[in-house]
């Protein structure tokens, strides 16, 4: 296999990343450590400089408009791949170095999915993540693939195209979508795996509001991705998490972050 295509869901994705850098960034470690067929951009009508930034590292980019959510969106760059391996990168992400050489090794046997994990580079997400390697025990990594295995993830991942041609996301899946589609692959007898050596650096940004949180209870409850009591659980954990954040890392968005999430999600599966 010489060449791949490409995956990309973007909105505005050149205002939301440091005035573009991470952005630019993330493209240039495309073109570095990825042989790019088809670059495939699904795009939610961006009114800024994204899809203009997109052209300047791949001029025959083929960019897509549409209004659906995220489950449906990566459908439709599933259905415009012609490669037999392809790729979705989100744009918030910069791949290590040699990605697709190190990826490559892993292409065989049942291997369906091959996950590169994420090194979280956004200070405050990370922030909020060091509280689990103290109460867990676990290193960076083996949260990370703990997190994988749960619920996916398709960050910087690769992905057998004949096992996913022919499926239907859920159009109500705006998160989630990545369990779905893991969740499709091991259905088939294909594993998904997460190699140690492949990751990328992902500047997640999360906004956390009550609608969005309430959104995800209830996806969680239907599609029985979360118990109930798991939820009552971490709420419970949450301000305890939250103020151990908070004196260790004397990060205030991180330990905010931390309560709103829990505390939202348990009013979406509970109150509302």
């Amino acid at each position: 296999m010489d060449t791949i295509d490409v995956c990309m869901l973007t909105k505005n994705s050149f205002s939301r990343s440091r005035r573009g850098i991470i952005f630019r960034k993330c493209l240039e470690s495309i073109k570095k450590n990825v042989p790019v067929n088809n670059f495939i951009v699904i795009d939610k009508y961006s009114k800024d400089e994204t899809k203009n930034v997109i052209y300047e590292y791949f001029p025959n980019a083929i960019i897509i408009s549409s209004n659906s959510l995220r489950g449906k969106a990566r459908e439709i760059g599933i259905k415009h791949v012609q490669t037999e391996w392809f790729m979705f990168v989100d744009d918030d992400v910069i791949l290590c170095n040699e990605w697709f050489k190190k990826a490559k090794r892993y292409m065989k046997n049942r291997i369906g999915l091959i996950w590169g994990w994420d090194k979280v580079a956004n200070p405050h997400a990370r922030n909020r993540i060091k509280i689990m390697y103290y109460f867990r025990k676990m290193s960076e990594y083996e949260l990370m693939k703990r997190n994988f295995i749960h619920r996916g993830g398709l960050h910087d991942t690769l992905i057998k195209t004949c096992l996913v041609k022919d499926i239907k996301i859920p159009s109500k899946l705006h998160v989630y979508e990545d369990w779905y589609i893991k969740d499709y692959i091991e259905r088939k007898g294909y594993k998904a795996i997460a190699p140690e050596d492949v990751y990328c650096y992902h500047y997640l940004n999360p906004e956390y509001t009550l609608e969005s949180c309430a959104l995800i209870a209830k996806l969680q409850k239907e599609y029985k991705l979360q118990s109930g009591y798991v939820t009552l659980r971490n709420f419970i954990l949450a301000l305890p998490k939250a103020l151990a954040i908070l004196a260790i890392s004397r990060d205030l968005k991180a330990a905010r972050d931390q309560w709103k999430y829990y505390a939202y999600l348990f009013i979406g599966r509970f109150l509302l």
